[in-house]
């Protein structure tokens, strides 16, 4: 038995019946869309918004790294000030102050070491060994140099899981040039410091 025939007939008091109603144009066949390229659309969108997440925080990344770099820079010269102050602070009966301050610079040096971020102090090193690492911003001549060394760090070598990612700045001290030599190059000045 079909639905038609369980229905039963149908009632002559409805408003309207099928004369009612007028014939019109159907619309025409829609664009139809395969699944696959529905899919394909949503995958897009869900990679750009992926792209994005990612640049923001491949950018907070390097904004992190940029800090820590600075601070390691900056805890490399209180340890070199701690260092040269030493002695002055002892003889000032602050020897304890001395030894806190130190404390707690190793103690952030070990938090920055922990996160792959360490620096390295080239002083007294010879130019060949340094020199891929290190800037040079001037030379300091003088008979207390038997060779090319740095003389002076002024920003040490910044380092991340190894890797250089800030070279050191450095002043390098050399012998005397022969006079010859100073005639020619014109980089020696009175101070027994110039550029070269």
């Amino acid at each position: 038995m079909s639905s038609s025939d369980e229905a039963g007939p149908v009632p002559e008091d409805l408003p309207y019946g099928w004369d009612a109603f007028e014939e019109r144009p159907a619309p025409p066949d829609p664009a139809l869309v395969s699944p696959a390229a529905e899919m394909g659309a949503a995958l897009q969108l869900h990679r750009s918004a992926l792209n994005a997440e990612r640049g923001r925080s491949q950018a907070a990344l390097d904004q992190a790294l940029d800090m820590a770099y600075d601070q390691v820079a900056l805890l490399a010269r209180w340890d070199v000030a701690l260092a040269r102050h030493r002695d002055a602070l002892a003889e000032a009966g602050l020897g304890r102050v001395h030894q806190e301050f130190r404390l707690l610079k190793d103690e952030a040096l070990d938090l920055l070491r922990r996160g792959g971020v360490t620096y390295e102090d080239p002083a007294d090193r010879p130019l060949a060994e340094v020199e891929d690492r290190v800037e040079v911003k001037g030379w300091k001549y003088g008979a207390e140099y038997t060779a090319e060394v740095v003389a002076r760090t002024i920003e040490p070598v910044v380092l991340r899981e190894g890797a250089v990612v800030r070279p050191g700045l450095v002043l390098m001290g050399a012998p005397e040039p022969e006079e010859e030599e100073r005639d020619a190059t014109g980089d020696h000045d009175e101070d027994g410091e110039g550029t070269r």
